[in-house]
């Protein structure tokens, strides 16, 4: 999973995620474990009703005993055989490593029968050459930048390099450490209430801090590189927050899923380039696909960092924060350690780092099976397949589960079952980098794919332990329900969707962090990215590879199931007699995020906003949207295709009044004005100005009152 400064931070994933009662985070694979038997395999059918968007009747029947078939297919022995092959070594996107993972996902789709093709886009690549952090004073130390003890590093770690943040500058500094907690906009009012002087400093920023921020968080005009620079800052150090990343949280790796204290993350860092400010995609080749042999700006010709940025461990943090001196910080600033925290400013340290930014291609590979009926219909299973190091986890289980499909569909096609719209396999390259492949192919082939993509299924970290989490377009709630009612959890005990929903929801609102989001949110596409989403330590760390997968999913069990989900999803969506909608989940799903939108913004107008128009245009929306779901499992129960074709008409008519072609008021490139990470995205994003509320308010009712016409003719 993808996380840079111009995408949303982990942080504000976590929140929005909450805000929309959504889980966070993903996993890994480990040793061999047999595939479940034939006689042990649960029934398919989970009433007596039709499937979500299936007319009732023999395509019925003939669907649950091809699902035996997909089911029987996964095994963990085939996962670790996957998993050696492309987490064995580092592959970054555009390195010699990168394209031999791409051959052999093409050999293997080949191998399975699908029409394979690769397809070249160049992009900017940004790593590190050189990084050191040196303190002066009070004492010399040079820290091990390196994850791990420090000089008993294990093979994986020495291979994996150091820790390193995609947007940093290059340059020498030497400067007093200051901590600035999560660099917010609160934190640096604190700072200047407090006279603490940031000038020529080297600031250590927490991430993943506890609480969030709320909808005060959500203003993309607060641009913290931007302030820190203004009040001076001459460097950045970053760590993740222990008490929510680290042993605050439970067993650490290798013993659990937590960071242990020699943990850091590879990430996008700070700039200057704000979230929601560029176009998804390379930031040089702004809004439009990079292809081979097109000229890019230079990096100097687009706003980027200009100061080192270093991604350093919990355990050198610790070190600086423990000898910082001066005033002691706000209660809330302090993270997990058993000292008093300052602010600093007695610590001298130097900090070096060089980056090489080139130019580089990366290599997309896709895999069609023909759809027998309807083949310019496509539902798309995609999965990135670059990683930060090993990324055995991330995206190496998500890959596993994607060849593991396709093996599936291949004793299918043996036994002479067809899909009547076409699957596609994509395994996306540059996402690490910012979701670069992704966005690239969207912007050539946009509004074909927008016509085109049925169903899009993306698996990228997906084995990282409990609980098992559906995270899916408002819509298509009901539809994994019924997948999940039949597949069983990892120990065989019962079937995913019996879980009890108070506790750990199982269905979930998309938010973002991997490609799900640019086909959700820049098409309208509906889209999905389910899998286990434990926490995850390890998430772009050294430790990401073939022995760690022993902590995070021991005899990749998981991996089994996950693909067992994800192969059933694209059957069913594959031969589906129409889209598998619910839609009143779309209104519901508005309303249950209405309420925390009312608060925020009477808190950020003091009482003048009250949003109040929104919840009966909802509730028109929602009652419309509930007597076409009545009339459509009617349709199905009743087998009558003409009617559900009709009704189905409808839908994609509510659906495409929420799709915008001027695009968001804060970003043109994306067009979902429901839900763009969060629900109501241009209210929420608009950071508490009037004209911009007032604004995207009209749109918004504007949105829902086709909505509910489209429903009603």
């Amino acid at each position: 999973m993808a996380f840079r400064c111009r995408r949303p931070s982990a942080a504000f994933l976590t929140f929005v995620a909450l805000l929309a009662g959504s889980a966070g985070n993903i996993a890994a694979p480990a040793l061999a474990q047999t595939a479940p038997q034939a006689a042990a395999l649960p029934s398919t059918v989970t009433s007596d009703t039709a499937l979500v968007g299936w007319a009732a009747g023999p395509d019925v029947t003939a669907e649950l005993d091809a699902e035996k078939t997909m089911m029987r297919a996964p095994s963990s022995a085939n996962a670790m055989d996957i998993e050696h092959h492309l987490s064995s070594v580092p592959h970054r996107a555009g390195s010699a490593a990168d394209y031999a993972t791409a051959v052999y996902v093409k050999e293997r789709l080949e191998r399975d029968g699908f029409v394979t093709r690769i397809k070249e886009y160049q992009v900017e690549f940004t790593g590190p050459l050189e990084q050191s952090l040196t303190m002066l004073s009070p004492r010399r130390t040079a820290f091990d930048l390196l994850e791990g003890t420090p000089g008993h590093h294990t093979k994986w770690e020495l291979m994996g390099g150091q820790p390193f943040l995609e947007e940093s500058g290059d340059g020498t500094v030497t400067g007093p450490v200051v901590y600035v907690n999560t660099a917010s906009k609160d934190d640096l009012a604190e700072i200047d209430a407090r006279h603490v002087s940031l000038q020529g400093a080297v600031v250590l920023v927490r991430l993943g801090a506890p609480g969030g921020g709320g909808f005060r968080s959500l203003d993309p005009s607060y641009i913290a590189y931007n302030e820190l620079r203004k009040r001076g800052a001459a460097a950045i150090l970053e760590f993740m927050e222990p008490g929510t990343t680290g042993y605050g949280g439970g067993a650490m790796w290798p013993n659990g899923n937590f960071k242990n204290p020699n943990m850091a993350e590879r990430m996008g860092g700070m700039s200057p380039r704000g979230f929601m400010m560029f176009p998804p995609g390379d930031p040089t080749f702004a809004g439009k696909a990079p292809v081979v042999g097109a000229p890019h700006k230079s990096w100097n010709d687009i706003p980027h960092a200009t100061i080192p940025e270093l991604s350093i461990t919990q355990s050198t943090a610790r070190t600086l924060l423990a000898g910082l001196t001066g005033q002691v910080v706000p209660q809330s600033w302090h993270p997990m350690f058993e000292f008093v925290q300052h602010f600093g400013g007695n610590e001298i340290v130097r900090v070096h780092s060089n980056l090489e930014r080139r130019v580089k291609t990366i290599w997309l590979v896709f895999g069609d099976m023909k759809g027998s009926q309807q083949p310019d219909s496509i539902v798309m299973i995609g999965s990135h397949r670059d990683a930060m190091t090993f990324g055995a986890i991330d995206p190496g289980s998500g890959t596993t589960v994607l060849l593991q499909d396709a093996d599936a569909f291949h004793a299918l096609a043996t036994q002479g079952w067809r899909p009547k719209r076409t699957i596609e396999f994509a395994s996306w390259d540059g996402h690490e980098l910012g979701l670069y492949g992704s966005a690239a192919y969207i912007y050539e082939n946009g509004p074909q794919l927008r016509t085109n993509v049925f169903q899009y299924i993306n698996t990228d970290q997906l084995t990282t332990g409990d609980p098992f989490v559906v995270s899916a377009s408002p819509g298509l709630f009901a539809f994994m329900k019924q997948i999940c009612d039949v597949v069983p959890t990892v120990d065989g005990r019962g079937e995913l969707g019996m879980r009890d929903q108070r506790v750990d929801p199982l269905l979930n609102p998309i938010v973002g962090g991997s490609d799900h989001q640019n086909f959700s949110y820049m098409l309208g596409v509906p889209s999905t990215s389910n899998g286990y989403y434990g926490s995850f330590g390890a998430h772009h760390t050294a430790e990401d590879n073939l022995d760690g997968l022993r902590t995070y999913d021991p005899g990749l069990k998981q991996a089994v199931i996950t693909a067992q989900v994800t192969g059933i999803q694209a059957m069913r969506a594959a031969n589906a007699t129409v889209e598998p909608l619910r839609i009143e989940e779309i209104p519901a799903q508005l309303l249950k995020d209405l309420t925390p939108l009312q608060v925020a913004a009477l808190t950020r107008s003091n009482g003048a906003m009250t949003l109040s128009e929104l919840r009966p245009a909802l509730e028109a929306y929602r009652a419309a949207a509930r007597a076409t779901d009545v009339a459509m499992q009617r349709a199905e129960a009743q087998s009558d295709a003409t009617a559900m074709r009709a009704l189905a008409m409808r839908e994609q008519a509510s659906r495409d009044a929420f799709f915008v072609s001027d695009g968001l008021l804060q970003n043109s490139y994306y067009h979902t004005i429901d839900r763009v990470f969060t629900s109501f995205p241009e209210i929420a994003f608009a950071g508490g100005n009037p004209d911009t509320v007032k604004k995207a308010l009209t749109r918004a009712l504007d949105a829902i009152a086709r909505a509910t016409a489209a429903l009603t003719v």
